[in-house]
C-alpha cells in the first residue's frame, strides 16, 4: 500500500493547483494594449472626429477617446492619425516654395504635414497613433470601468521635434545674438532627406503657432540665461550708484552679477502631465518631459534630450481612475505665458491591468 502516499499527495496537488486558479487569472494581467489600428484611415493621413469615440474590447478594456472639433481646422483633444512625416516643409522652403507663394490655407497644410506626424527616429511601425492637442483641458479619454491604466506611449509629434531642435529657421548659418538659423543663409540637407545632392538642398521655414519664430530649446536655454544675467547685473549696477560708487566700480559690480547669474541658471523643456482622477477627484499625476535641457530636471540632472522616438510612461502610481487627462507645459513661453510651441503630442499604447 506504498502508493497511498504518493496518490494522496498528488490529489492535495491537483486540488491546489484548481482552488489557485481563479485567483492566478485576476492577480496576473494580461498584456493586450488598446491600440487604434482596427479602426480605417487612409495611408499617410489624419483624421479629426466630430465627437468622442471608443475603442478597445473585453480583452484590452475598453476606453472612451475625447475631442472637440470646431470644423474649422481647430481642435482641442485627440485626433487620429498615422502620418510619420520627418522633415521641414519642401513648400515653405526658399528655394523649393511655388513661385506664386502660398494661400494662408496651403501653409496651414505645410505645417499640419509636421503636426499631424509622429516624430521616430527610424520610419514608426505602430500605423494608427492619437494626436492630442491639450487646449483647453480636453486631451483625455476615460474608462468604461474604473482601472489601473498600466502605461501609455507617448512621443513629441515633429512639429515640437523641429521647432524645438532647430527652430523655426533651418539652414547652416547661424547668429549667435538671436540663436537662430538665418533664412538668407547658406543652404542645407532637409532634415531626415537622404539624398546627398545639393541640387536638393535649401534654406527652410516653420512658423510656430501664431505665425511666431521660434528659436530652439538650446536658442531659448541661452536667450533666457542672458536675460536673467542683464537683470542681476543693472541691479548690482544701480545699487553700487546708488551708494555713491563710481560708474567702474557699477560696471565690475555689473559684470560680477552677470557672471553668477548667467553661469547657475539654467531653463528649457516641454513637460507632458499626466493626470489621473475617479469619480471627479484627482488621484495623482505623473510628469514626463517631452524635451528637457542639462540640469533642468532635479531629479536627473543629467538628462538633456528632445524625444526621438515612443517611451513608455508608467501610469500605475495613479492607482485606480477612470479619467486620464493630459496637459503640457513649457519654459519657452511668450509675454502672456502662453506656449510658444504647440501643445500637441502623441498618444498610442494604453495599457490597463
Amino acid at each position: 500500500m506504498k502508493f497511498i502516499p504518493k496518490y494522496i499527495a498528488t490529489l492535495v496537488c491537483i486540488t491546489l493547483f484548481y482552488a489557485c486558479d481563479d485567483e492566478l487569472e485576476v492577480k496576473i494581467p494580461y498584456p493586450n494594449d488598446i491600440t487604434f489600428n482596427a479602426i480605417d484611415l487612409d495611408r499617410f493621413t489624419y483624421e479629426i472626429y466630430d465627437e468622442p469615440f471608443q475603442v478597445g474590447n473585453e480583452e484590452s478594456g475598453v476606453i472612451t477617446v475625447n475631442v472637440s472639433n470646431s470644423n474649422d481646422g481647430q481642435f482641442s483633444g485627440f485626433a487620429l492619425s498615422n502620418k510619420n512625416f520627418r522633415s521641414y516643409p519642401w513648400s515653405l522652403s526658399r528655394d523649393f516654395a511655388p513661385a506664386a507663394g502660398l494661400t494662408p490655407e496651403e501653409k496651414q497644410q505645410a505645417i499640419d504635414s509636421t503636426a499631424f506626424s509622429v516624430y521616430t527616429d527610424e520610419i514608426n511601425r505602430t500605423e494608427n497613433y492619437l494626436v492630442g492637442n491639450t487646449s483647453g483641458d480636453n486631451a483625455y479619454f476615460t474608462l468604461a470601468q474604473p482601472g489601473i491604466v498600466e502605461h501609455v506611449l507617448v512621443a513629441n509629434t515633429s512639429y515640437n521635434y523641429l521647432l524645438s531642435s532647430y527652430g523655426s529657421i533651418y539652414s547652416r548659418s547661424y547668429d549667435s545674438d538671436t540663436q537662430a538659423y538665418k533664412f538668407d543663409g547658406l543652404s542645407i540637407q532637409n532634415h531626415q532627406i537622404s539624398n546627398p545632392n545639393p541640387k536638393y538642398f535649401s534654406t527652410f521655414s516653420l512658423p510656430a503657432p501664431g505665425n511666431v519664430d521660434a528659436v530652439s530649446l538650446r536658442g531659448h536655454g541661452e536667450l533666457a540665461r542672458r536675460e536673467v544675467g542683464e537683470a542681476a547685473g543693472e541691479r548690482a549696477k544701480q545699487a553700487v550708484l546708488n551708494a555713491g560708487g563710481t560708474e567702474e566700480e557699477a560696471e565690475v559690480a555689473y559684470e560680477d552679477a552677470y557672471d553668477e547669474a548667467y553661469g547657475t541658471f539654467v531653463t528649457g523643456f516641454v513637460k507632458l502631465i499626466i493626470e489621473g482622477s475617479l469619480g471627479g477627484s484627482t488621484k495623482g499625476q505623473v510628469e514626463y518631459y517631452l524635451a528637457v535641457r542639462e540640469g533642468v530636471d532635479l531629479e536627473n540632472p543629467e538628462h538633456n534630450y528632445i524625444l526621438n522616438d515612443w517611451k513608455k510612461v508608467d501610469l500605475t502610481s495613479l492607482g485606480e481612475v477612470d479619467k486620464v487627462l493630459f496637459n503640457l507645459t513649457s519654459s519657452y513661453v511668450d509675454d502672456q505665458g502662453k506656449m510658444i510651441y504647440p501643445s500637441i503630442f502623441c498618444l498610442d499604447g494604453i495599457r490597463l491591468q
